[in-house]
């Protein structure tokens, strides 16, 4: 190789080895292991750092995924848990308006028997009044019969008659013949007072 300086050629040369090789590993491994051995520990040095780094990152990548997988299925775990809690909440809800609509229906039939009861004591009321007003009715007819008057009452002989007697009555011309005036009768009393003598004392034997 040739280069140019201050026009001074300098002219570098390179020495070959031609010695004849090895005659032993023992030989090359005294000669160049100190080398070699640095070169190959220091590249197994650095593939052990990449397994490491890669290896770390590896975990670090599976420790991640398994957190995620974790919490995936808590997360799924809870969401079941608050669906059932939610199935659970409606069909309580369910229950208590099936409660509730079961007691307004024990309300109503109960009102249905009691007022059905207040019918039947009134039914039984009734006929009571029914009857004891019946019987007042009775017994105030009966009074009004006991204490009912006559326009013409009947005189004592035709109320009580003997048995085996038949009733006397007057002949029917007796019954026909008129009356005489009264008035005219006590005028010719009167007058004749005045025009007779006095009437003597009958004489004693």
């Amino acid at each position: 190789m040739e280069g140019e300086g201050r026009g001074v050629v300098m002219i570098k040369r390179a020495e070959i080895d031609t010695r004849a090789p090895f005659s032993s590993v023992k030989e090359a491994v005294a000669l160049f292991g100190e080398k070699v051995l640095a070169g190959e520990l220091y590249a197994n040095r650095l593939k052990e750092m990449h397994g490491e780094t890669t290896g770390n990152g590896s975990s670090r990548l599976g420790t991640v995924t398994a957190e995620l997988e974790e919490t995936k299925h808590n997360l799924e775990k809870a969401r079941e848990e608050s669906m059932a809690m939610s199935n659970c909440l409606s069909s309580l809800k369910e229950e208590l308006e099936r409660t509730k609509r079961e007691l307004q229906r024990m309300k109503e039939r109960e009102t249905e028997k009691l007022m059905m009861e207040f019918e039947m004591e009134d039914v039984k009321v009734v006929p009571e009044l029914n009857k004891t007003q019946t019987c007042n009715e009775q017994g105030t007819e009966f009074q009004k019969k006991r204490y009912v008057t006559f326009a013409n009452p009947p005189s004592l002989a035709q109320v009580i008659v003997p048995q085996g007697v038949e009733k006397l009555e007057r002949h029917p011309s007796l019954r026909k013949k008129k009356k005489k005036p009264l008035i005219p009768l006590i005028g010719g009393i009167f007058s004749r007072k005045k025009g007779s003598p006095e009437i003597a004392s009958p004489r004693s034997p």
